[in-house]
């Protein structure tokens, strides 16, 4: 009875939850509707406004990476005492641990600036073909400072992760693997005890129970603005895309773990 019980309130909180992600998308769908031309304009305008800060969206990369080398070289400063004071071994292994996590921040951010840069950019190079002289200048000075911001956080990044590994293996010196190395994650992830994997586990479920949540809102998102002519069909390819990987990598996993190097009985 109490398994019976307890499976009824399992499929009313399912049906309530199907009814409110139905009303809230029959209003928000209303809502765009109602909105129309109004919507329209300021999705351009908000996309105006990004498109103008132009070289500014470089700014939070480098405020990343700035922070992450601190926190490498704060960290790094205490490998001397590592090894004989288990504080010292501790606090240096958060600190590397930091800056890993805010250079891999900082990767996405260039990719983000890169992108609404590249914008900018291209419109940039169109009027030099259709400008005067002094807009032609402005235009290449863009292109050049585009490229610079590129190489510079590039590097940067790069170095710096690299650093912060070989920083990372002193202290863990059963870590193995060459962060140039396309095998880097797989090595790396040999090298880890069975505690260190089981929470890589952990986090990787995390994430997945995350993204699980997020895709389906963004995708809701995306219908009710396509609806109303206001996304376009890519975005919905790409989101949709991005999220059939996410989900059918980590089933073909679970299948390939439990039954793909099973033999088949004659």
């Amino acid at each position: 009875m109490k398994k019976e019980r307890s499976n009824k309130v399992i499929y009313a909180r399912f049906a309530i939850t199907i009814l409110v992600c139905a009303a809230l998308g029959g209003v928000a769908g209303f809502c765009a509707a109602m909105a129309g031309k109004n919507l329209l304009d300021s999705a351009d305008s908000l996309n105006m406004a990004l498109a103008s800060l132009g070289q500014l969206w470089f700014i939070p990369g480098y405020v990343l990476l700035l922070v992450s080398t601190i926190y490498y070289l704060r960290g790094k400063a205490l490998l001397p005492q590592a090894e004989a004071d288990d504080n010292a071994f501790q606090e240096s292994d958060r600190r590397l641990c930091l800056s890993l996590i805010l250079s891999g921040a900082a990767v996405v951010w260039l990719f983000i600036a890169l992108g609404i840069n590249g914008q900018t950019d291209w419109a940039n190079s169109q009027a030099m073909w259709l400008g005067d002289h002094i807009l032609r200048i402005g235009g290449l000075m863009e292109s050049v400072l585009f490229i610079v911001h590129l190489v510079v956080q590039l590097v940067w990044v790069v170095a710096l992760q690299a650093l912060t590994v070989k920083a990372t293996k002193v202290i863990h010196p059963e870590k193995k693997g060459n962060v140039f190395d396309s095998k880097f994650q797989k090595d790396w992830f040999r090298s880890c005890d069975e505690a260190e994997q089981q929470q890589i586990g952990q986090c990787s479920y995390f994430s997945f129970r995350v993204m699980s949540t997020l895709f389906p809102i963004v995708m809701l998102v995306l219908f009710i603005l396509a609806d109303n002519g206001l996304a376009p069909s890519g975005w919905i390819l790409l989101v949709g895309g991005l999220w059939m990987v996410q989900l059918m990598s980590y089933q073909c996993m679970a299948y390939i773990l439990d039954h793909g190097k099973k033999k088949r009985k004659a």
